[in-house]
């Protein structure tokens, strides 16, 4: 009867999500597991507002779902052959700031997060005149991508379903 009703509680949710969650549940047959156990486990909660932190743990668990959200420093509509970020380290904290715009944490806060993370990452002066390119930049024109709506983990497991 739990195994039902937590089963239920699955509709809406993304293939990758629902492969994670579908093997937790069912990986112990003699043991009733729920949900909000199996996120316990990894230091999340199914209703609570996400925040900054927890994105390397989103990114490890899910990183298919994350893809959704976030771009590395290169906005789709550029060609694939344009190359904006010749630091892979960088890439991980402009995915890093995506999620902090679409948890909608305050974006001042985010954009100082992300001029300082990448600062620790991608070290130089050439590559700190690229990290202040990608600042000024973000700072400039990221606001249409502010999402003004604060997130949880169900909001997440239902992206791209």
């Amino acid at each position: 009867m739990l195994i039902q009703r937590e089963f239920n509680k699955l509709k809406g949710y993304n293939e990758e999500v629902l492969h994670f969650l579908v093997d937790a549940l069912t990986k112990d047959q003699h043991k009733e597991i729920t949900i909000t156990e199996i996120l316990k486990v990894h230091g999340l909660s199914l209703n609570t507002y996400l925040v900054p932190e927890e994105f390397d743990i989103l990114v490890k668990l899910f990183p298919e779902t994350m893809k959704v959200i976030t771009n590395g420093c290169k906005p789709g509509y550029l060609p694939r052959w344009v190359k904006v970020n010749d630091c892979e380290k960088r890439k991980k904290e402009c995915n890093k700031h995506d999620f902090c715009y679409w948890i909608s944490w305050p974006r001042e806060n985010s954009d100082k997060r992300f001029i300082q993370g990448m600062n620790k990452v991608c070290t130089g002066f050439s590559e700190e005149l690229k990290n202040y390119r990608f600042y000024i930049l973000v700072r400039t024109f990221g606001g249409t991508a502010f999402c003004d709506e604060s997130k949880t983990l169900d909001d997440f497991f239902r992206l791209g379903a």
